[in-house]
């Protein structure tokens, strides 16, 4: 088990999401960047879906009450194990009794913390990933237990793995032809192509609302499906890119989609970051 003495700011147990359940109304969700999730797992031999601890800006205080390994991906939280400093990207052993701490977020929003075995909490619709209305909670309380599966492992000797780092002030955002793209004047078109966007303050685990907006004359759309990474314009031309937590319907104009990679870059964005749309030609 391991305690939570400290949530963080915004912590939660989260896997691949609940796939294949959209037409009953039910949010995929998930883990914010899958490219983290999934090194965090591999560094640990886990299987892919496993359950992991997703920490969103400022990351929690935790107390093992078991042995174990982890392994963190994603953003630095300077993360300190009964006050020394562990890094990312490297399987960590942990004693019972021990003590790991996280701080603030840097190169990036979040972080992922991999358990040897997976984090074994309830599962509702074939996934752990807390979501409000479908779990009991939707983050990490105090003083909550997290079980995780007992499996011996022995990491490799000096298993790691080092990956580029990326500038997350502005980057470019790989995108296809939504649904509704041909309905845009041309001018539009253009300006999501050559316009820097930034995210606004707007924004969560469900959708970014993005500051700049497009010009159009768009006329009225019935509801339609959507998924994580449909970008939708309102009337006035504000964009919202849906994220994890997004919604199964929606009924803006789906001018773009976001490609699966480009999630991932933007799941370690937030408020006032930048990036450019880049228009695939498939």
């Amino acid at each position: 088990m391991i305690e939570v003495l400290h949530p963080g700011i915004y912590s939660s147990i989260q896997d691949l999401g609940r796939l294949g359940q959209q037409s009953l109304g039910v949010p995929i969700g998930g883990v914010m960047d899958q490219n983290a999730f999934y090194w965090a797992n591999r560094l640990l031999n886990n299987p892919k879906h496993s359950a992991v601890l997703e920490m969103s800006f400022k990351g929690p205080k935790l107390l093992f009450h078991q042995p174990t390994t982890i392994a963190l991906a994603g953003a630095n939280m300077d993360a300190q194990l009964n006050g020394l400093k562990i890094a990312n990207l490297i399987p960590v052993e942990i004693k019972e009794k021990d003590l790991l701490e996280f701080g603030n977020a840097n190169f990036g929003k979040r972080t992922y913390m991999a358990v040897k075995g997976g984090i074994h909490t309830h599962e509702i619709l074939k996934s752990r990933s807390q979501y409000k209305g479908i779990t009991t909670y939707a983050t990490l309380s105090k003083t909550k237990l997290i079980p995780f599966n007992m499996v011996k492992f022995l990491p490799p000797k000096g298993a790691r793995l080092s990956l580029k780092k990326t500038n997350s002030k502005e980057e470019v955002i790989v995108v296809y032809r939504g649904p509704d793209f041909d309905l845009l004047p041309e001018k539009a078109k253009k300006q999501l192509e050559k316009n820097t966007f930034s995210i606004s303050i707007n924004n969560s685990r469900m959708a970014y609302v993005l500051e700049e907006k497009v010009e159009h004359q768009i006329s009225y759309k019935w509801t339609a499906p959507v998924l994580p990474g449909t970008v939708q314009c309102t009337p006035d031309g504000t964009l919202i890119i849906l994220m994890r937590d997004a919604q199964t319907t929606g009924g803006y104009p789906r001018i773009l989609q976001v490609s699966d990679e480009g999630l991932n870059i933007l799941g370690q964005k937030s408020t006032n970051e930048c990036f450019q749309f880049q228009l695939s030609a498939v």
